[in-house]
């Protein structure tokens, strides 16, 4: 493992661990944990581009991404909670990385081959706004985890010379790294690891004799007046009085308020569903994409 690539490792591995902690602590990770690993992700790609005297053509997307990437931090953004807000300074600013990241784009594909270092820096603006809509679409749950998937990006832009244990196969390596950049290999990995989690619940259901279906696979039951600190309740009361089981509650929820309500009721009891913390696979993920490599190739032909 060559430095850059030892230093990009021990930059996100300490990141994310963390951030972690602090997800398994609070169910939150603030904002300056992403900035310092994002600007610290741009700065190493810096240093190795001057020391390889890379194509000045990667330089615009570069700053293309800088921008999408501190817009994520700073200034009103276009969608929150209330819908679309046409903000012209916003507007501008994406504007003008969308002319940063379009310029280069164009040249590369009328004058020059596009190399594999360019077609690396080139995802990333890509990746940026691909996890932000994901986001927003809700695809991703929590917006710690999309900022941890853009900051990867800028840290680790290009799949590092680790040799992993699942490489594709030489054929159709060079398109695999083209389309499934380093940072979704992350996501991907840590998508797998989270598969667990339901035939944890089931495993923990069976041994406390608990099985009901599907709601075993989803969460546990607990009592009302020991109601753990990060969970959503499964039980609701609804407009009519009556109470539902409800598999996928809403994150925005008020699980106290659900409580109050199922005790009004005459309950003892309902099934929970807990909080992951999911800078923990995340923080997994980061490591086996690293050494192991995509998951998904332990199960599809190479």
């Amino acid at each position: 493992m060559d430095p850059l690539t030892a230093a990009r490792f021990g930059i996100g591995v300490a990141a994310l661990a963390f951030a972690a902690v602090s997800d398994v602590r609070t169910r939150r990770v603030r904002d300056p944990l992403w900035l310092v690993l994002g600007t610290a992700g741009l700065g190493l790609l810096l240093i190795e581009l001057a020391t390889d005297g890379a194509d000045a053509l990667v330089y615009p997307f570069i700053a293309g991404t800088a921008i999408l990437f501190y817009g994520i931090f700073f200034g009103a953004p276009l969608f929150d909670e209330d819908g679309f807000h046409p903000r012209p300074a916003r507007i501008g600013v994406l504007l003008s990385a969308a002319a940063l990241v379009a310029g280069p784009l164009a040249v590369a594909g009328s004058s020059r081959p596009v190399t594999t270092a360019i077609a690396a820096i080139a995802s990333m603006p890509v990746m940026v706004v691909l996890y932000q809509a994901l986001y927003q679409a809700r695809l991703i749950v929590g917006g710690a985890d999309a900022k941890a998937l853009i900051a990867l990006t800028l840290l680790v832009p290009a799949y590092p010379n680790t040799a992993p244990l699942l490489a594709p196969n030489l054929l159709v390596e060079a398109t695999m790294n083209l389309v499934f950049p380093f940072s979704l290999v992350v996501f991907v990995d840590a998508a797998v690891l989270l598969l667990a989690v339901p035939l944890a619940l089931l495993v923990y259901n069976a041994a406390r004799g608990d099985l009901a279906f599907p709601a075993a696979f989803l969460g546990y039951r607990r009592r009302l007046d020991e109601l753990p600190r990060h969970v959503w309740i499964m039980e609701q009361v609804d407009a009519k009085g009556e109470q539902v089981l409800v598999l996928f509650p809403p994150r925005t929820g008020d699980s106290r308020a659900d409580a109050e309500r199922l005790r009004a009721a005459g309950k003892t009891e309902a099934w929970v569903q807990p909080k992951i913390p999911l800078m923990v696979p995340l923080s997994v993920g980061f490591v086996l994409a690293f050494f192991v490599g995509n998951l998904l190739l332990a199960v599809l032909p190479r």
